[in-house]
């Protein structure tokens, strides 16, 4: 780590993902250079309903009981929460490459996963949550290498194709 800093490290990836115009990866190439921006005011200001949603994390971790990794939504806000829960499942999509100009249609992810946010385990009828966790299928690298997640952006979509959330994965 460069710099002093009292932050502490957790180990694994993080991802802070921030949400995006409402287009589904066969859109054109329509998409506005505002979508595309990592700044996070560019991205916020989108006038879909997805524009309603707030930054959230997107933590990798790997499990030492199995050869597996977890991924770990990290939401603090309520209305941000709700929204993502309503939507059952929705697809991660690691990129093979971490610009985010570039059209992701164009190329295959690294790795893609459904994940079914009504199973998540962390769930509880009644109570506000922040998290939400899930056991990949396989263990992803978590380094920086030919198949490692670091540097890689990360696409959250619902089932129909409309971008939740969009960032580039780094170390915790």
């Amino acid at each position: 780590m460069c710099g002093d800093s009292i932050r502490p490290t957790f180990g694994g990836t993080i991802a802070v993902l921030f949400p995006s115009e409402n287009r589904s990866s066969s859109s054109s190439s329509h998409t506005s250079e505002q979508s595309r921006s990592s700044s996070p005011d560019s991205v916020a200001s989108s006038t879909s309903s997805v524009s309603s949603l707030s930054s959230y994390s997107l933590f990798f971790r790997d499990n030492e009981k199995d050869s597996k990794t977890k991924a770990i939504f990290q939401i603090d806000d309520a209305e941000t929460y709700e929204m993502l829960r309503e939507c059952r499942q929705v697809d991660m999509r690691i990129e093979q490459y971490g610009d985010l100009s570039t059209p992701t249609n164009s190329t295959p992810p690294l790795h893609k996963f459904r994940l079914d946010l009504a199973s998540s385990p962390n769930l509880k009828p009644g109570q506000r949550q922040t998290e939400m966790e899930f056991e990949l299928p396989e263990r992803l690298d978590l380094g920086v290498s030919t198949k490692g997640v670091v540097g890689r952006q990360v696409t959250v979509s619902d089932a129909g194709g409309a971008v939740l959330g969009v960032g580039i994965v780094g170390y915790n």
